[in-house]
């Protein structure tokens, strides 16, 4: 028997082998048998950005009391996540047991790795692995090159499914637009996708757009056979500096449907639908890197106001009145609108004169995808508080721009704005409010509470009041409380399931305070006490071994208990996130801890309200 899950079926199964096993007469001590481990790939040759499995198989249990410590991969491969199976195998009366733990990487680096020992601990043994050898090529793998038969996605190739990268350019200027687009292309039936790893934007400025939340597909011919296509990612680069730059690889796990072949479904056969034993298959895909070529800016013919910007740009101003009282706020607008970068566009300097007194700028924009670039505007208000009358001059705003359509520089400028001011000039300092910069000045009487006092009766018998009651009524409480407590614990001793649904929370919340004490060391080790703890809680809610029950079952009973789908969900979305975490390369970019420890603090209250009811 087999199962598949980031929880274990050995410690289910094993309670129940010493009873099958007696009931066919056979001894319980012919599940002796010596501790062993080795380790072997699903496959000793994969493609760049293929997923691969690196399976440990330890015999002689179907429980450990620590996951297997696997080597450093990070230089060429990314943990995708993690699960377990067990099997028992009885031949001539000899029962054997093992458990496998299934760790799924994706390939990185092209070449030839030697994978080291895996170290397993059983009891006070530890039990190490032959080293393992991995081939990574571009090209595809020979057929049956060791591929495992039982694997159901063994059978996806590269041309089934893949992911390509499309750029608008791939000689570019500095700062110029490139719009990035990935796709994925299938001829197998994709139920779901999800990124898995995000390309390192080094030496770009990133400006993601918007996805549809159900991206459009389309079907489309390459090579003579037919592909299902949508985009997966859509974002537009302005690479910052020049020289030559690599788009690294996005990855993406997409969930196949995978019919299994050893069942016979005739209703698939003879209706050529779906069949009721098709598998859903986890397969990683990853793009191409992608060269770009990044030229610099000419420094022929800069104009001195060039801060860098790269497309086209326009420039107004405008106050919103021309005539003013001294000491009345003016406030002044002033517009870039264009196409580029518009985001790094810095408020103008402006050379006001002295009779305003001026305040920082507000800044708003509008920005949307046009004309192959990002388009739009950006604006700046200020605030101006005349303190002389006078007519006073805003001179013009100039602003310098590189069009890498024309290959030229080019310059905008607004025009001069005159504001007549009257009235008096405002000697020292000036109170009043003035909008957007002086803040409200609040009340500061507090007004003497004013209302009818409560009056009570005087006179009054002893047992008319309140403390007579209470004197008499709380010592049958303390009994009847007593009674309670008593019963409690009585069930608490001899009923394991009432005492582990009742104590559940508080090991949670027990194990997240060891992980929140862990949170500044050892990712590894954070990652673990934060998974035992969601974990741990709903096995102890189940009343089932931690590592005693394979997930969709697990799922299927809590669903039963009232938790609901989306709780569900979260968990073991947060559990997949730890699994991962825990074995990413060390300059990973991570959720920060306070982060997790919100989230699964969050998800374990959640879950532990639903199944109480």
């Amino acid at each position: 028997m087999t199962g598949g899950s980031r929880f274990a079926t050995g410690a289910r199964w094993s309670g129940f082998l010493g009873l099958w096993m007696t009931a066919l007469g056979l001894p319980v001590a012919a599940l002796a048998q010596d501790v062993g481990a080795r380790a072997f790939l699903s496959a000793p040759q994969v493609g760049v950005g293929r997923q691969f499995v690196l399976n440990v198989e330890v015999s002689g249990t179907q429980q450990l009391d620590a996951d297997p410590v696997l080597p450093d991969m990070e230089d060429f491969a990314s943990f995708l996540s993690a699960g377990t199976s067990t099997s028992i195998q009885i031949v001539n009366g000899r029962t054997s047991m093992a458990i496998t733990y299934q760790y799924r990487f994706q390939a990185l680096t092209e070449g030839t790795f030697e994978i080291g020992p895996v170290s397993v601990t059983v009891g006070d043994e530890v039990v190490q692995t032959e080293p393992v050898t991995l081939v990574v090529s571009d090209a595809p793998p020979p057929p049956a090159a060791g591929v495992d038969p039982a694997d159901p996605g063994a059978a996806i190739g590269p041309d089934d499914l893949f992911l390509e990268t499309r750029v608008s350019s791939n000689r570019v200027f500095e700062n110029e637009p490139i719009i990035v687009e990935y796709r994925i292309f299938t001829r197998v039936p994709v139920q779901s996708y999800a990124i898995t790893t995000l390309p390192q934007a080094t030496g770009f400025w990133t400006e993601e757009l918007e996805q549809p939340a159900a991206p459009q597909a389309e079907r489309v011919v390459r090579n003579g056979s037919e592909y299902l296509t949508a985009t997966v990612r859509r974002v537009v680069l302005f690479p910052t500096g020049p020289g030559s730059k690599t788009l690294d690889p996005l990855s993406v796990e997409a969930q196949v449907r995978v019919r299994e072949r050893s069942v016979f479904d005739p209703f698939s056969d003879i209706f050529g639908r779906s069949s009721l034993f098709d598998q859903r298959v986890p397969v990683v895909v990853a793009s191409r890197p992608v060269t770009l070529e990044v030229l610099p800016l000419p420094s022929a013919d800069r104009p001195r106001s060039f801060a860098g910007h790269v497309g086209t740009l326009g420039v107004s101003a405008s106050v919103d009145r021309a005539a003013v009282e001294t000491n009345e706020a003016v406030t002044l607008t002033v517009e870039y609108s264009g196409t580029g970068n518009l985001r790094t566009l810095a408020p103008p300097e402006i050379d006001f004169p002295v009779e305003f007194e001026t305040f920082p700028p507000e800044t708003s924009e509008r920005i949307s995808e046009g004309g192959g670039s990002l388009q739009g505007s950006r604006s700046f208000e200020y605030v101006l508080i005349p303190r002389v009358p006078g007519e006073l001059i805003i001179p013009g705003i100039e602003i310098a721009y590189f069009d890498p359509a024309s290959r030229q520089y080019g310059s905008a400028r607004s025009e001069p704005l005159e504001i007549s001011v009257t009235g008096d000039a405002v000697e020292g300092d000036v109170a009043g409010a003035v909008p957007t910069a002086v803040e409200t000045i609040r009340d500061e009487i507090r007004f003497i509470h004013v209302g009818t006092p409560r009056f009570r009766r005087v006179g009054l018998p002893v047992y008319a009041t309140g403390v007579f009651w209470l004197v008499l009524l709380v010592p049958l409480a303390a009994v009847g409380g007593a009674m309670v407590f008593r019963r409690h614990r009585d069930r608490l001793e001899g009923d394991v399931a009432y005492a582990r649904v009742r104590r559940a929370g508080r090991m949670a919340k027990r194990r997240l305070a060891r992980a929140r004490g862990l949170a500044g060391g050892d990712p590894r080790e954070f990652y673990a006490e934060v998974a035992g703890a969601l974990q741990g809680l709903l096995a102890d809610k189940l009343n089932i071994a931690e590592a005693g029950l394979v997930r969709e079952e697990a799922g299927r009973m809590a669903v039963r208990r009232g938790a609901s789908p989306e709780t569900l969900e979260r968990l073991f979305a947060c559990l997949d996130d730890c699994d991962r975490q825990r074995f990413a390369p060390a300059g990973t970019d991570r959720e920060s801890p306070e982060r997790v420890l919100e989230r699964a603090a969050g998800i374990m209250e959640d879950l532990a309200r639903e199944l109480s009811r």
